[in-house]
């Protein structure tokens, strides 16, 4: 089994949800916001001083796309350069209770 964390900018969470819906996983994933961290674009804390936050999305992923979710991530990173968005591929053992 393999998982996909992704962390972005809130400007781009529209974009990224229709990422993992056209991939079949609209009905599956977890997804948090607001999401508080510091990147190469700087502090994302919901306040006065720094008002953006971001978005962290959990997804396991199960239908052999993976890599095209993430050739589609890198295409929104190409599209909005500005905005950060980073996406970890991870392999992992799945034990469900």
């Amino acid at each position: 089994m393999k998982k996909i964390e992704i962390i972005s900018n809130q400007a781009i969470e529209a974009d990224i949800i229709e990422i993992l819906e056209l991939a079949g996983y609209g009905e599956s994933l977890t997804y948090l916001h607001p999401v508080y961290g510091r990147g190469g674009n700087g502090w994302r804390e919901g306040s006065a001083v720094w008002p953006e936050t971001n978005v962290m999305f959990l997804v396991y992923l199960d239908k052999g796309n993976e890599e095209q979710i993430m050739e589609d991530l890198k295409k929104l990173k190409e599209k909005f350069p500005n905005e950060g968005i980073k996406a970890w591929l991870i392999e992992c053992e799945l034990e469900s209770i």
